[in-house]
């Protein structure tokens, strides 16, 4: 992934690059008036299953790139978010990542928990969506992708997992089928970044070869559970959503997973 330049601020420096993987800070040279920000969320949950309900992946965080006006000498927080954590078994839904912040210039929002119950599905909440609630014997909807923004200090919410696009906002997640029990894949996310968390899956329709049918994650999302195998978490730096349970009264493990942590990366002339 390469990285985008913007112009330099005059003759004799050169492009340079720190990456942030946990909560640090960066201090602007004494010489730069200008740094580009790509900004990663904390990713959701993905929901936990009860016997008869599959759950939806969690939203991938929000993901901002911005080119931003700095002071020379000034000493900026950069907030890590981390992901959000997965729904407990009995339909419970996933926990929204937490956002990750650029001192006060700039917040990505942190991705929707996945939907656990078919009567109360996540509608979202800012970046990624979380996926739609699963339904009895059926696959859990997919995790969004992450948001990417307007040009300001937020980021605006994603879209219902659904099966459709959703522009630079990333993929949505796509939702179950009404009469087999295929779950939903996760939404692609921005620029390899903030990707939803697969849906959950259950065997009691008698699919052939069930456990490979788990709902796949993207960019950085955790694939969904099914029965005897569990929900795999967002990963780490990616903002990605976490996997939904899997449901059957005998899955290994109907606890959604952790969504993944965000990520930072400042671009600037030095």
């Amino acid at each position: 992934m390469g990285i985008a330049q913007f112009p330099a601020a005059g003759g004799g420096v050169t492009q340079k690059v720190q990456e942030f993987l946990s909560t640090g800070t960066f201090t602007v040279p004494s010489n730069c008036t200008a740094v580009e920000v790509f900004l990663v969320a904390g990713g959701g949950g993905g929901g936990g299953a009860a016997n008869s309900m599959c759950a939806g992946g969690g939203g991938g965080g929000g993901v901002l790139k911005r080119t931003l006006t700095v002071t020379s000498g000034t000493s900026y927080t950069v907030t890590i978010g981390g992901g959000g954590a997965g729904g407990a078994s009995g339909s419970s839904r996933g926990s929204t990542g937490t956002d990750s912040t650029f001192g006060a210039l700039l917040t990505a929002k942190g991705g929707g928990g996945g939907g656990a119950t078919f009567s109360s599905p996540d509608r979202g909440l800012d970046g990624g969506t979380g996926g739609g609630a699963g339904r009895q014997n059926l696959g859990g909807g997919g995790g969004g992708g992450g948001a990417g923004g307007p040009a300001f200090n937020f980021s605006t919410s994603g879209t219902a997992g659904n099966g459709t696009t959703a522009g630079s906002q990333g993929g949505q997640g796509s939702d179950s089928s009404a009469s087999t029990s295929f779950p939903g894949n996760g939404g692609i996310g921005i620029d390899g970044y903030g990707g939803g968390g697969g849906g959950g899956t259950t065997s009691t329709n008698g699919a052939p070869d069930i456990n490979a049918q788990t709902g796949k994650g993207a960019s950085g999302g955790g694939n969904g559970g099914a029965q005897a195998v569990a929900a795999t978490a967002g990963a780490t730096n990616s903002g990605g959503g976490g996997g939904g349970a899997g449901t059957n009264t005998s899955v290994t493990n109907p606890s959604g997973a952790s969504g993944g942590s965000g990520y930072c990366r400042v671009t600037y002339w030095s």
